[in-house]
């Protein structure tokens, strides 16, 4: 009976009890669900389908998927919370929860890849769906090489290892292979010029025969014009350029780069602003080259070298024409390759090769340094030898033969330096000693004098040097001092230029204390006596720093260590107590025969420079830098001597005679501004000439304020 009463109860409960659905006939409520099951007329209770695993219906497992961005949709059961997985971990790409018994998760990223893992999960619970499939979305088109336009190769990005095709509104079509940074590159051929829409796909080994949709097109500028020759204005033929560096100038078109070419050397590359160029650079082999610029434009066109200029490095004489052609042969090596940076790394790739012979391109290499070959005297073409000429080997003056000498300008330089540096200095030195009565400046406190006064030894110490050392040691502060005014290198050819410039100081010295010591004696028979100046140390310094600062070159040196002066003396008669004080007009004519005799000791020395052969070994070399030391101290020296304040040799020349003041520094000015003739043409061409008068004309300005203040209006103001 209990059987049949429990065999009775359990068809009742089958009976009703609501139909589960088919997915789901094979499982077996609990009989604690079993009894809390509704009737099948009452309303669904939450979470009572909380056992229906969720599926992923699209995409299907094993697709194929051409586009990083897609829709993941499937099913799930009614009020079931579900979660679509990262493939990357990390927070789900998405997470539904609604009453609906389907899903879709729209827009969702996945990476590149054969085997892309997409997981399901109902939350909460162990209830899950996987699928795996292949994406391979579009690459994405960056435009041309350089930036936006484009010489005809076009650059992106893609899946490393991929075949990327990019395509033109005409079908015009090219490939390539992403390499492992992820970059790719191809030419397109036969272009015009102008604008054109660029699409491309990839297609990789776990894609084929699908490839990845296009992406979206991106408008470059094609520019497959190469660009004119650029012009070189500096060095000009037959100039000698130190291998130390120097300056190169020059045209070419707005946003081009220029590269600039010694022989089979790259030396320098600039970037052409408003038109012009300039870069500086040193380190090309002794020897005769042809020099030759070429430029690339924006796109990346490579234009025809520049006409070439033969130039001498280490100084040498400049080579005859027929000299020129059978040392320095026409160097024309090919572009070589131009590296595209990408957001994800760079790729190398091949330049144009549409044109024949292209002339050497930004990037060549230079060559092998063991290729290079000596000069014609023998010397070592390598930097680091004894017979390495330096800065100062260079010749001074204009470069170049074929133009003449520029004293005309030179000479408008000196008078505008006159009027505009040398009087305003006058103005503004009488104006200082008005305004302070006459009296002196005060004197600095001394750095290296006695602390103590002199009643407080009992013997006076006293430390006397040799005259010789201390001027030797003088001389040899002054010649460190001078070569700072250019690079110095551990090299044994500064060693030399040492030496040389310790002769050329020692030279002008003796020129400027013999020459006026003889006038003293045997014209004025007055008595002249050499000072030595420390302070003159300090000048020395001053000039070769600013040279060395402001690049000037050939730079402006202060070469003098000490002065002659004329002291008193008794007269002829012998007279006790009767002495003869020099009188204005012999300090002056002294004064102006001391600056005379340097002006003419550096013409002399620039006459005989020009006849020596070029610095092509150690004794050339040496005597090129000693010659150039001379040139460059006593006419620099001249110049600021002559500067009329405080107790100079310009104010006592200018005391004595002005009209004599007035002609010797528009000379002194004229022959400086002849040997910095190179720099003149450096600042005419960067522009910075105006600035330099401008700025010269304000300084002249406020001294002359300064001056009429002081003489006219102060006085009524009192």
């Amino acid at each position: 009976m209990v059987m049949v009463a429990a065999l009775l109860l359990s068809c009742a409960l089958a009976l009703a009890a609501p139909a589960l659905p088919t997915a789901q006939a094979e499982e077996t409520p609990t009989p604690a669900a079993a009894e809390s099951a509704p009737a099948a007329t009452e309303e669904p209770v939450p979470n009572s389908n909380i056992a229906l695993s969720p599926q992923i219906e699209t995409p299907g497992d094993a697709q194929f998927i051409g586009s990083n961005r897609t829709t993941v949709s499937g099913s799930k059961a009614a009020n079931q919370e579900i979660q679509l997985l990262s493939p990357r971990g990390g927070d789900p790409l998405c997470i539904v929860s609604d009453s609906s018994t389907s899903w879709s998760c729209g827009n969702v990223y996945l990476q590149n890849g054969p085997n892309i893992k997409l997981r399901v999960v109902a939350t909460g619970s162990s209830l899950s769906d996987e699928i795996a499939v292949a994406v391979l979305g579009a690459p994405t088109v960056l435009g041309g090489l350089t930036g936006p336009e484009s010489n005809g190769w076009v650059r992106g990005t893609g899946h490393p290892q991929a075949t990327v095709t990019a395509t033109l509104p005409n079908d015009d079509t090219c490939t390539s292979t992403v390499d492992g940074s992820g970059a790719w590159a191809c030419l397109f051929s036969g272009l015009s010029d102008g604008s054109r829409d660029v699409t491309a796909n990839q297609s990789a080994s776990f894609s084929r025969p699908s490839s990845s949709n296009s992406s979206e097109p991106v408008t470059i500028m094609f520019d497959v014009t190469a660009p004119d020759a650029p012009v070189v204005t500096a060095p000009v033929a037959g100039s000698q350029i130190p291998v130390a560096g120097t300056q190169y100038t020059g045209t070419g078109e707005t946003g081009a780069t220029v590269t600039v070419f010694a022989g089979a050397y790259s030396v320098c590359s600039a970037p052409v602003t408003g038109g012009s160029w300039s870069c500086t650079a040193g380190g090309v082999a002794a020897g005769s080259y042809a020099v030759i610029a070429v430029q690339k434009d924006i796109a990346g066109n490579v234009g025809p070298g520049s006409t070439a200029r033969s130039v001498s490095y280490v100084a040498e004489t400049t080579p005859t024409p027929s000299e020129s052609a059978s040392t320095t042969p026409p160097v024309t090596p090919t572009p070589s390759p131009v590296t595209s940076p990408s957001p994800e790394g760079s790729v190398a790739v091949p330049g144009p090769t549409a044109e024949p012979s292209p002339p050497p391109g930004p990037g060549a290499d230079s060559p092998d340094p063991e290729a290079a070959e000596p000069d014609a005297a023998g010397a070592s073409a390598f930097p680091g030898q004894w017979n390495d000429p330096t800065r100062f080997a260079a010749a001074i003056g204009p470069t170049g033969n074929g133009s003449p000498f520029p004293w005309l300008q030179a000479g408008l330089l000196a008078l505008g330096a006159l009027v505009l540096i040398a009087v305003p200095l006058r103005l503004l030195g009488g104006t200082i000693s008005r305004t302070r009565g006459g009296r002196p400046l005060r004197r600095l406190p001394s750095l290296a004098g006695r602390n103590r006064v002199l009643e407080e030894f009992e013997v006076a110490p006293t430390v006397r040097l040799n005259r010789w050392l201390r001027g030797g040691a003088a001389l040899v502060a002054a010649a460190t001092f001078v070569m700072l005014s250019g690079p110095i290198v551990d090299q044994p050819a500064y060693l030399r230029l040492l030496i040389a410039v310790v002769i050329g100081l020692g030279l002008v010295n003796a020129v400027a204390i013999l020459v006026p010591l003889w006038w003293s004696s045997r014209v004025l028979r007055l008595h002249g006596t050499v000072t030595f100046l420390p302070r003159y140390l300090l000048l020395i310094a001053a000039a070769a720093i600013a040279s060395r600062v402001f690049d000037v070159h050939p730079a402006l040196l202060f070469g003098l260590l000490g002065s002659v002066t004329l002291t008193t003396t008794t007269d002829a008669a012998g007279q006790a107590g009767a002495q003869q004080q020099p009188t204005t007009a012999q300090r002056g004519q002294l004064a102006a025969v001391r600056v005379g005799a340097l002006a003419a000791f550096a013409v002399l020395a620039w006459s005989l420079g020009s006849l020596l052969p070029g610095a092509s070994n150690f004794a050339t070399s040496l005597a090129a830098e000693t010659g150039n030391t001379i040139v460059l101290a006593a006419i620099g020296s001249a110049v600021l001597i002559l500067v009329p304040v405080g107790h100079t040799s310009g104010r006592r020349i200018l005391a004595w005679s002005p009209a004599l003041w007035t002609g010797l520094t528009v000379v002194a000015y004229g022959i400086l501004f002849a040997a910095l003739a190179p720099m003149v043409e450096q600042w005419q061409s960067e522009g910075t000439g105006m600035a330099l008068w401008i700025a010269a004309a304000t300084f002249a300005a406020l001294c002359a304020s300064a001056w009429v203040w002081q003489r006219f209006v102060a006085p009524n103001q009192r």
